[in-house]
């Protein structure tokens, strides 16, 4: 039931129900008080009602890292990406109180952030940061009647501050390959371009491909830690090595010792970084390292391989996935058509 009373010209409410902590609030003006009261009585007996004292000594940063330590291991465990991208939120949030965590806190981070970051990145740190405060509310007995991210996620979306990723369609042109090669000389970044082209590789896989895992005998090389295996708990997982690559491989073993990295450098974005100077010193604009991953798969759909088997070399498990990294180039889908 709730009381009202006056104290020096303004008005404090008192809620008291069986289940819940005593809530007060004041108020410059009786009818304020009312309707305080009021809401505070309807939301308490729908359940809808939020202890904010609990939410103001939880902060969000906690909750994010409880979700790491939760979700990160075994069949659930993060890739590398996804963990540093929870870790780079559970920092943002490191002492905001839950109870901070409302929709326009949420928009105005959303607008600074977007400052820095594309709407699908954001949209990848929204999505993990509710994930986590989803998990609170469900596991941990988080008083939260909805979750704020979410409901301000939808409000985001509308105003084009998150949404997906664009679908790169960019593969070499006419040239471009040469160019790239006699841009990187006798760089190890050379032997890595040539390696990316001709077998689908990540990034992160090429940085950890070392010599000692080709089977020349067999035309087999192991890729370590794909993220498709992880699940799998495998260390390895083995791809054909067809004679392009077997080149290139056997190309750049030339210029390193025995059972040595591919790639000379100490960090895998190390790559990436080597690769957009290159392109710059070539004249190629407008592509990344990772669309060579798009060129090698695409070009194996356009030497004729299944579905199937272009996935034992690029490690997708579905279509789906295999079928936003394929840009066929319409001029040699009817170069096939037209073929005996």
């Amino acid at each position: 039931m709730a009381t009202i009373r006056e104290r020096n010209g303004s008005y404090q409410a008192i809620v008291r129900k069986r289940g819940y902590e005593a809530e007060r609030k004041t108020f410059s003006t009786k009818a304020a008080a009312k309707a305080w009261a009021t809401q505070v009585e309807a939301a308490m007996d729908n359940g809808s009602w939020t202890d904010v004292r609990g939410l103001r000594s939880t902060t969000v940063g906690s909750i994010v890292e409880r979700y790491i330590q939760e979700m990160n291991r075994g069949d659930t465990a993060f890739g590398k990406s996804k963990l540093a991208t929870v870790r780079l939120t559970a920092r943002q949030f490191t002492d905001v109180p839950v109870s901070d965590l409302i929709p326009e806190k949420i928009l105005e981070y959303g607008r600074a952030r977007r400052e820095y970051v594309s709407a699908s990145t954001l949209n990848q740190e929204l999505t993990y940061l509710a994930q986590a405060i989803d998990m609170a509310r469900t596991l941990w007995g988080l008083q939260l009647s909805e979750n704020p991210v979410r409901v301000t996620m939808r409000v985001m979306s509308q105003l084009k501050l998150i949404g997906g990723s664009n679908q790169r369609d960019r593969r070499l042109q006419p040239g471009e390959y040469k160019r790239l090669l006699r841009a990187g000389g006798m760089h190890w970044i050379t032997d890595v371009i040539r390696v990316a082209v001709h077998s689908s590789l990540r990034q992160e896989e090429i940085h950890k491909l070392r010599f000692e895992d080709i089977d020349w005998g067999n035309n087999l090389l192991r890729v370590r830690d794909r993220e498709e295996e992880r699940s799998k708990s495998r260390e390895f997982s083995t791809i054909p090595m067809h004679l392009p690559l077997r080149n290139a491989l056997s190309r750049a073993m030339k210029y390193r010792k025995s059972g040595s990295r591919l790639a000379l450098c100490e960090q895998s974005a190390s790559i990436s970084d080597r690769f957009a100077l290159v392109t710059r010193q070539a004249g190629v604009k407008d592509l990344k390292f990772h669309d060579l991953r798009h060129e090698a798969i695409s070009r194996f759909f356009e030497k004729g391989l299944s579905i199937p088997e272009v996935a034992v070399i690029s490690g997708h498990k579905t279509w789906g996935q295999l079928k936003r990294y394929t840009q066929l180039r319409p001029t040699d889908v009817l170069r096939s058509l037209q073929s005996p």
